[in-house]
């Protein structure tokens, strides 16, 4: 079953460490294109999410938002004890040299210099097994996207089908219609012709008459329009019960039928029949709008 490019998926999941949730949003785009927001000092997260997408997904904009909040005691900044007790024996020095060594330096005034306390990145870093958690989440956003967009191109498959249905009752009307074309032209011309000569002295020419018919007939052939625009539809309906990512193929399919289409607009000068493409341009119009969501 065909897929939308547009849908959602969100998971989480809560250790004795941390809340590990990742976000997924998808929206149209010709192409593959990822944007990810991710906590800082997670790069190597970054990249497994990105092979992680690009193994599921084929076309789209996908927007990523991985988020890691630890909790408990995982939550308290890291405290650098070789560089805190850097500081201290180097303030103890500088105290001696000016005469004041009985006045030892407060802890609180070194917390403030940096490196003593860890940023968050290093507080990330410390919890167990975050990569492998990290993948998991992703995996499971990543299962609630494919399901609402397998779900959306479902409906979508559904309603391009009725399209394709309409489109065909139109194909087969022009189809009906085209042979008379040709017979009503070749009657107006004898008609024409004959009132032309009236009350004069010529005679019909049954043969140029014939040649004038089958010049109209060759200017005015849509047979092969025809078959070609039957022949897209027929793929467009198989297309739909596709497995794998086929929007790009239904794209290309809509071009040639709108090329067809106006064609066959082209060489057709019968009102009935200019009523049909008309309809049928609308109708591939929709298909097209509606392959462009495809994956």
């Amino acid at each position: 079953m065909i897929r939308s490019m547009t849908g959602y998926g969100t998971a989480e999941r809560t250790t004795k460490e941390a809340r590990i949730g990742v976000e997924i949003r998808t929206v149209n785009n010709r192409s593959l294109k990822i944007s990810q927001r991710t906590p800082e000092g997670l790069g190597a997260a970054e990249a497994e999410i990105e092979r992680l997408l690009r193994e599921r997904l084929s076309r789209g904009t996908v927007f990523v938002r991985l988020a890691v909040e630890p909790v408990g005691a995982a939550a308290r900044a890291p405290l650098n004890h070789e560089v805190l007790l850097a500081y201290w024996k180097d303030l103890a020095e500088v105290r001696k040299r000016l005469g004041a060594a009985d006045e030892p330096p407060k802890i609180e005034s070194l917390l403030a210099l940096p490196g003593v306390v860890g940023d968050e990145a290093v507080l990330l870093t410390g919890i167990r097994d975050l990569a492998e958690i990290v993948r998991e989440v992703t995996v499971e956003a990543l299962d609630r996207l494919d399901a609402m967009r397998e779900a959306e191109g479902e409906a979508t498959a559904r309603d391009m089908a009725a399209h394709l249905d309409d489109l065909e009752r139109h194909v087969a009307a022009i189809r009906e219609r085209a042979p008379g074309v040709i017979e009503e032209y070749h009657q107006r011309l004898r008609e024409r012709a004959s009132a032309l000569a009236k009350g004069v002295e010529i005679a019909l020419d049954d043969t140029s008459l014939a040649r004038e018919v089958a010049f109209f007939a060759e200017r005015a052939d849509i047979n092969e329009e025809l078959a070609r625009l039957a022949s897209h539809l027929e793929q467009t309906r198989a297309l739909l019960g596709a497995s794998e990512p086929v929007g790009r193929r239904l794209e290309f399919l809509t071009q040639e039928m709108v090329r067809e289409t106006n064609t066959i607009g082209s060489k057709s000068s019968d009102a009935d029949i200019a009523r049909q493409v008309v309809e049928l341009k609308v109708g591939v119009d929709r298909l097209r709008e509606q392959s462009q969501n495809i994956e």
